[in-house]
């Protein structure tokens, strides 16, 4: 049975697992494909916006200071988050400039006004410092109309080394020579500033790279790719000088489940809250149904204990009964009466706990005096007391008045006294104690006890042990059994009134 409830609870689970993991996979969908929209849209205005006019289109000179500074300084002005950004500048004899690395424009503002042909640019051989402009740096290398090659840059007690680009050979100058003493400023350009925009730059480059060998084959590939996964968004700007790539690529999916972490943790704690409560009804459901076969099986041995007596009885004396003399008869007559009484009572006793069991018995409370309802209910019982010799004592010394079904109480009463004088050695007692806001009933007789039937001795005491848990779950009363020392002890607790 446990091997069923077990499968039973693994294919209800499994199936809440599955459900909700189809549930976060379409709202994983439906936010994806919103953000690559969004996403798209944003790249698409991002790479079109401040491309170069057709003044810059003629000169290499011209197209590279503007490209650098104007164009590129703008994405990264204007940075979208979790897209990766790739910019390649190609021009005559395979000269490539590109923003795989950080670069710096310098100008000249002595006249206050920022021309073009007082920019220019180097690039750095590691990271820059942490600032976006620096102010007169202190710069030892040559330059050309365009870039500042191989050498240093001093600012604020800090150095870095400026890498040499492969340009054409073109006239150089010292820096300080093109300085001429004027005010300097440098605009750092940073196109990654940690692990993951370093990342997908370089995802954007390797596509950018893809793309350009399409175009040399002769294919004309996507120049837009809208995916849940990987989309990326490119654009070609053609001009006399070169050809300008740009390209924007991001995920939509780790996107959304980013943005949306919040809804992915209460799914989650919602997922694990479900499934326990599952694990819990149906470990329950296991309990209950395991305690209900106990029971059952309890009440078997019961039925059969209790039968077995009468029967036993009965069927010896109607075996001798055509030998006996007619006195003899009379008197056994009265035995069989009262052996066919006792099963007539079980009988009763058995459909009484079926509509326990059912719950088709409705309490009809009333105000009930315990200590003279349990001496009435042992009137009954006193005989069979006195026949084996018992002392039975009472403490029940004054009133101790519940709420209760008295019918049902009765016959819970009735139950416990009789099991408490048919298994005494020698001596029974009955007490009622006070207990906070409880009357605590008990019912204790001598009995050998011993660890080896203990746990069978507090369960083998007929039905009226089932009956009676019974009556008292449905007043919501607490009972028990213990053994203390040499005693059996039944009890239950009620509400004073």
């Amino acid at each position: 049975m446990k091997k069923h409830y077990t499968r039973i609870t693994i294919i209800i689970e499994v199936l809440i697992l599955v459900t909700f993991m189809l549930g976060g996979v379409l709202f994983t969908y439906v936010t994806a494909s919103k953000e690559m929209k969004t996403y798209m849209n944003r790249a698409g205005n991002n790479l079109t916006f401040s491309l170069p006019e057709e003044k810059y289109h003629n000169t290499e000179e011209a197209l590279i200071k503007y490209v650098t500074f104007w164009h590129w300084g703008y994405i990264v002005d204007a940075p979208v988050t979790d897209m990766g950004f790739y910019g390649r500048l190609e021009l005559a004899d395979d000269i490539v400039l590109d923003t795989s690395r950080d670069y710096c424009v310098v100008s000249k503002s002595g006249n206050g006004k920022l021309e073009d042909e007082e920019l220019r640019i180097c690039t750095f051989d590691g990271k820059i410092f942490d600032v976006e402009k620096l102010y007169t740096p202190v710069i030892n290398a040559d330059c050309d109309d365009i870039f500042i090659y191989k050498g240093t840059l001093e600012y604020n007690g800090k150095t870095a080394e400026l890498k040499d680009i492969s340009y054409r050979d073109t006239k150089r100058i010292p820096y300080s020579e093109w300085a001429s003493g004027e005010e300097v400023r440098c605009t750092v350009l940073v196109f990654a500033e940690n692990k993951k925009e370093e990342k997908l730059n370089r995802e954007a480059q390797v596509i950018c790279e893809e793309f350009l060998a399409g175009l040399k084959s002769g294919t004309i590939p996507e120049m837009k790719k809208e995916d849940i996964w990987t989309s990326y968004c490119i654009n070609r700007c053609a001009t006399s000088a070169g050809f300008l790539y740009d390209i924007y690529v991001f995920h939509p999916v780790q996107i959304a489940v980013t943005s949306h972490i919040g809804t992915y943790i209460v799914l989650l704690l919602t997922l694990v809250a479900i499934e326990v409560v599952i694990a819990l009804v149906f470990a329950r459901l296991y309990k209950t149904r395991n305690e209900y076969e106990m029971r059952s099986n309890r009440l078997k041995r019961g039925i059969a204990h209790e039968l077995k007596t009468p029967l036993a009885v009965t069927k010896a004396y109607m075996e001798n009964w055509e030998y006996m003399d007619e006195e003899e008869r009379s008197m056994y007559a009265g035995k069989i009466n009262r052996e066919v009484g006792d099963m007539n009572e079980l009988i009763n006793t058995l459909l009484e706990m079926d509509k326990i069991d059912s719950g088709k018995v409705k309490l009809n409370r009333e105000e009930v005096e315990l200590g003279s309802l349990i001496q009435a209910v042992y009137g009954r019982i006193k005989p069979l007391a006195d026949e084996r010799g018992l002392e039975v004592t009472f403490k029940t010394d004054k009133e101790y008045v519940i709420s209760a079904d008295l019918k049902l109480i009765r016959i819970a009463i009735g139950n416990y006294l009789t099991n408490m004088v048919k298994y005494a050695d020698k001596k029974a007692e009955v007490e009622i104690v006070t207990n906070s806001n409880r009357y605590r009933v008990e019912f204790r007789n001598d009995s050998t006890n011993d660890d080896k039937n203990r746990i069978d001795k507090l369960n083998s005491n007929g039905m009226g042990v089932e009956i009676n848990e019974n009556i008292m779950k449905l007043h919501g009363f607490k009972s028990g059994a213990e053994m203390q020392g040499k005693e059996t002890v039944f009890w239950f607790e009620a509400e004073i009134v």
